[in-house]
């Protein structure tokens, strides 16, 4: 009877052990801060791009360490990989005035130092959470960023999220010399499942724009500044296209 004791004691023990080390599920506080910072990084101006990324931060924060919340991780990352593709529109956007500008080089290395870092957030995190779809997509997020299609496509291709998945296989398109009519109807399929992206709309714009479809082009930037009226990369291309008095 003492050896039955005992041994219910060691598993009581085992049980209190493993309820207090096991990975919880992370509370509302950081559920509700982390769609905020999605709510966010859709505006993607500069100022909601950082907004974002400080609450996807806080996100992983209040839910704490012994959380299991893979999205959370996910949804940093790719909110570094936003702040890359726009530091690159805005080294681009110079390097057209004068490619000699040293500004040029100044942004593109600090796009390389975005992507890196979305890669040290999700290297360890997607060994622990193999099956995370949300850290798929963030990885292929990054090898879309990288310009390695095969590696990205790797990652999407058990990714279920197909809007989600299109508006990566859409940007991947958009940065190819003659991908830009290819990822017309990819952000199309991403736009329609989030039509208040700032974000699609914006790059759905760039691409119409690259197509010289300038009525496509300007009623897409128009879009984005009604969502998110301080884009400031919208903005320009809009006043480049001499659309900046038709915004109202």
């Amino acid at each position: 009877m003492a050896a039955g004791l005992a041994l219910l004691l060691v598993v009581g023990a085992g049980l209190v052990a493993y309820r207090r080390l096991a990975p919880r599920a992370p509370p509302p506080a950081a559920i509700e801060t982390l769609a905020s910072a999605g709510a966010d990084a859709e505006k993607d101006s500069l100022a909601s791009i950082a907004s974002a990324e400080t609450k996807a931060r806080d996100a992983l924060e209040v839910a704490g360490l012994r959380v299991r919340f893979p999205q959370a991780t996910a949804t940093l990352a790719r909110i570094e990989i936003q702040w890359a593709d726009a530091l690159n529109d805005q080294a681009s956007r110079i390097g057209e005035k004068n490619a000699e500008d040293p500004r040029v080089a100044q942004l593109q290395t600090q796009a390389k130092a975005r992507v890196k870092s979305a890669f040290d957030l999700l290297s360890p995190a997607v060994k622990a959470n193999a099956d995370s779809q949300d850290l798929q997509l963030a990885f292929a997020d990054y090898y879309r960023a990288k310009r390695l299609p095969s590696s990205m496509n790797r990652y999407l291709k058990d990714v279920k999220d197909e809007s989600r998945a299109a508006l990566i296989q859409g940007l991947a398109l958009a940065q190819e010399d003659d991908g830009a009519e290819k990822a017309v109807p990819k952000l199309k399929a991403a736009l329609a499942a989030n039509p208040q992206s700032a974000r699609i709309h914006y790059r759905l714009a760039v691409v119409h724009h690259a197509l010289k479809d300038e009525t496509n082009a300007r009623a897409e930037l128009k879009e984005a500044l009604r969502l998110s009226p301080q884009h400031e990369r919208a903005q320009a291309l809009l006043e480049q296209l001499g659309g900046a008095a038709e915004r109202k």
